[in-house]
């Protein structure tokens, strides 16, 4: 009785996939050679295996520990960084840059085009963003450059409204009514004298945009609705959301895509904080 019981212990404290290939008594893995063999059918007959590896309950660890198909979660990490980047900073300036021209423009023209361009503004700025973005990327496509020109989309309307009522403060100034005089048209003044008062402020919204582009592009990725394709760290979080990683305990799959969101975020908030300060003097006091 006391040796069944004994092996019944060690039976139970052995995991799985070693008990195979150990003595339930000893719990020592059994000497001598072990052969593996694996029978794969195909309906063409063209099938090979490159480079095949055994990985034995899972000891396979990365620097930042392993997923659930033994991938270093550092690599992901590592190529999940200038995917950020060019997703946030790509959304930030081409938003920006929409909504500037946008809003310079309707400010300065003013009258019906004004009225006309922000009535269009107010309903784009209207729409819910994160459940179109979500429609979109179902009906349309979650590939990463789709997924850039949505957010793009949604993002203009905010600097749009900005820009407008700056540019209407500077048509009021006395160079810009010389230029009025002088027979210039309104393109060439736009472009010419308005849109470079605006480009301190440009800069700042860039870097404070960023963060907005990344959090929502890992939503998105977090929801299974980003590309499959690229390892960016919302796809990792969606990852260990699927194989139930917080349930398990393996934090090392969830801490540091978080972290790293967290952490770019913030810098350029800190960034686009500290630019805002160095153009606007009245932020200084």
């Amino acid at each position: 009785m006391k040796t069944v019981f004994c092996s019944h212990f060690l039976l139970t404290s052995i995991p799985s996939q070693n008990l195979v290939f150990s003595d339930p008594d000893q719990n020592k893995a059994l000497q001598g050679h072990y052969v593996f063999k694996a029978k794969i059918y195909d309906v063409d007959g063209n099938i090979t295996s490159d480079q095949s590896t055994f990985v034995l309950g899972g000891k396979v660890y990365g620097l930042m520990g392993t997923d659930e198909l033994r991938r270093d979660l550092a690599v992901g990490i590592l190529w999940g960084t200038p995917l950020a980047l060019f997703i946030g900073i790509t959304v930030s300036i081409g938003s920006v840059i929409l909504g500037l021209v946008y809003g310079v423009f309707a400010g300065f023209k003013g009258k019906t085009t004004d009225e006309a361009l922000m009535r269009f503004n107010d309903i784009i700025y209207a729409m819910p963003a994160l459940p179109l973005l979500i429609i979109l990327a179902v009906t349309i496509g979650n590939s990463i450059f789709l997924i850039v020109g949505f957010l793009v989309i949604f993002g203009w309307v905010g600097i749009a409204k900005v820009s407008r009522s700056m540019a209407m403060q500077i048509k009021t100034l006395q160079y810009i009514e010389a230029s009025k005089l002088m027979g210039q048209k309104d393109f060439k003044i736009i472009f010419k004298h308005v849109l470079p008062q605006l480009l301190p402020y440009t800069f700042a919204s860039i870097a404070i945009s960023v963060p907005a582009a990344i959090t929502t592009e890992a939503g998105l990725s977090f929801l299974g609705l980003g590309d499959p394709t690229f390892p960016t760290w919302g796809q990792i979080l969606h990852d260990a959301s699927v194989y139930g990683a917080a349930e398990r305990g393996l934090w090392w799959w969830i801490l540091p895509p978080g972290i790293m969101i967290a952490i770019t975020g913030l810098a350029f908030v800190f960034i686009g904080h500290a630019m805002d300060a160095i153009v606007n003097p009245k932020l200084r006091r």
